[in-house]
């Protein structure tokens, strides 16, 4: 079985996900408040003993019928004349506020040697890490992101900016358009679900005024400045 590690950056239910994800994964391990996504991702990627290895969110409540049976292999074809080992893999997940079900929030699986050579990324781990994006149809869990003000509205920030700028590669402009509208207007009467669609409409704002600015919009995977931005937002 593939190594499976969790990553946290202070989610307030990484403890209670993480015991949930042992159930199905009793091997799991986890990064804690590693400073910086690339450079948490590329510590599970030195942790892991195996070629490919799945991450984990921390606000990721797992399905009760996932199982961590796929692995990655040279004979058999993601894509035409492109084997599984050349690819990233992205499960689905269920958005709890507004009921979206995409990759937001869901299981990856990265191949190690590709992701520890990464020196940086567009924004989007998955898809600028020199692998090809490879789509899983399962959902693999949960996205529990709407814990509390902050995190809801971090992850809606986040989600709205990507989506309004067009950053992440492989990406269909009319499914984009479709979810971002929803961010921005569903889910208020869900927990936490205002904080959701306003960070949602605020990121469609940054995202629209930074659109081709690279170094501005990687300012969405700096927590501190997203803890600020957030404060001042309110």
């Amino acid at each position: 079985m593939l190594d499976v590690i969790m990553l946290t950056f202070g989610e307030p239910d990484a403890d209670e996900n993480f015991e949930i994800l042992k159930q199905k994964a009793p091997h799991a391990q986890r990064v804690d408040d590693v400073v910086g996504l690339l450079e948490a991702h590329k510590a599970a990627a030195e942790l892991s003993k195996t070629n490919y290895f799945y991450v984990c969110d921390a606000d990721a409540i797992i399905q009760e019928n996932f199982a961590f049976k796929f692995e990655p292999s040279d004979r058999r074809e993601a894509y035409p004349g492109v084997p599984e080992t050349e690819c990233v893999f992205t499960y689905r997940s269920h958005n709890p506020v507004n009921d979206l079900i995409y990759g937001f929030g869901a299981l990856k699986l990265f191949p190690k040697k590709k992701l520890l050579a990464t020196k940086e990324f567009n924004v989007d781990m998955t898809t600028s890490i020199g692998a090809i994006f490879k789509p899983m149809f399962e959902i693999s869990n949960t996205t529990a992101f709407n814990t509390d003000p902050f995190n809801t509205w971090r992850s809606g920030f986040r989600e709205g900016t990507k989506m309004a700028s067009g950053i992440i590669d492989h990406k269909k402009q009319v499914d984009d358009a479709y979810r971002l509208e929803v961010w921005c207007t569903r889910g208020e009467n869900r927990r936490y679900g205002e904080y959701a669609i306003l960070g949602a409409q605020q990121g469609r704002d940054f995202g629209n005024h930074y659109k081709g600015n690279k170094e501005a919009l990687r300012k969405i995977n700096d927590w501190e400045w997203l803890k600020k931005t957030f404060e001042s937002a309110l």
